[in-house]
């Protein structure tokens, strides 16, 4: 019953906001951020704080660690974990974004199997939505600085380690700023359960530094533009989850961006900190504004102390 109020209560904002922020008004800023890129690791939370339209089917690719940490001591683990997500930022205007940045389908296939607890399995994950606007649009200064609530629904697949917990908030502020062919930006957030046994309280920051190397040569006017692009992730533990769920009683640790196992002893390991490299490649032909993206991102932290001994993310953006 507490699930599906706020659920409900989630769609409501979602369905008023939708109605109404077609008609907010904002301050039209002179210049263009469409020069700049999306950041590609950290794909649920880590978003450009400007806004525009677009589509983007993308999927992560993650190597499990050879064991992981437990209070029962290293337990075997090996093999991967696949997510496949389509994510839309519908754009009001300069300001104001609708963004669904959380759903598809995970595959779960790890090669040490312990009935029903660790299987192979295949399911939904959560499905996440929410709101950005940007508080400061300087084009002049090449500068943004946004706000932005994501609220997860717990409808995903159990088997996949979704669906714990009633949902979470997600609020975060982001920034970006342009210097020459250079992009720096930057998020930091919070995953805030609205079931605190069932999932745990995080905070987390993302980092990403890019070079436009066409910029340099045919200025903004390149048809094919590459960005080599270098990204770090952090994510910390603030209140472990108190989940009774086998595996969330014995882990030593947190599940990252995508999986909140609600671990009871992840405050042994609270920290997990990822470095990704990779390029963005970007089509500025009129009759195929798409980007395409890629990563290889491995853990600074123990990979023992999460779900990641290394992950593969490629994506494809289709520019409104």
């Amino acid at each position: 019953m507490r699930r599906e109020k706020i659920k409900n209560l989630i769609l409501m904002v979602l369905a008023i906001t939708l109605v109404f922020g077609i008609n907010i008004k904002a301050l039209k800023a002179e210049g263009d951020f469409d020069k700049f890129i999306k950041p590609v690791t950290n794909p649920v939370y880590f978003d450009e704080p400007f806004n525009r339209t677009y589509v983007q089917i993308l999927t992560a690719y993650q190597h499990l660690p050879s064991h992981v940490n437990t209070t029962i001591g290293p337990v075997p683990l090996d093999g991967h974990l696949q997510l496949t997500a389509l994510r839309i930022n519908y754009a009001v205007n300069e300001r104001f974004s609708i963004v669904a940045a959380k759903d598809g389908y995970i595959d779960f296939k790890p090669d040490i199997r312990i009935p029903n607890v660790l299987e192979d399995a295949s399911g939904w994950g959560d499905i996440a939505a929410g709101l950005k606007y940007a508080f400061i649009l300087d084009p002049k200064n090449e500068f943004v600085l946004s706000g932005k609530v994501l609220f997860e629904f717990s409808q995903g697949t159990r088997k996949v380690f979704q669906g714990n917990g009633d949902g979470n908030a997600s609020p975060s502020l982001s920034f970006l700023k342009g210097y020459k062919n250079f992009q720096l930006c930057g998020i930091v957030g919070g995953i805030i359960p609205f079931d605190n046994g069932e999932e745990s309280t995080m905070l987390y920051d993302s980092w990403h530094v890019s070079y436009d190397l066409m910029g340099r040569v045919y200025g903004n006017d390149a048809k094919n533009k590459i960005f080599p692009l270098v990204e770090l992730n952090h994510f910390r533990v603030l209140d472990s989850g108190h989940r009774n769920e086998l595996v969330a009683s014995v882990a030593k640790f947190e599940g990252g961006d995508v999986i909140n196992l609600g671990a009871q002893h992840s405050n042994d390991h609270p920290d997990f900190v990822t470095l990704g490299v990779g390029f963005r490649y970007r089509s500025n032909y009129s009759f195929l504004p798409i980007d395409f993206g890629f990563a290889y991102e491995f853990p600074l932290s123990q990979k023992e102390n999460g779900l990641m001994s290394n992950r593969l993310t490629w994506d494809l953006m289709y520019r409104f």
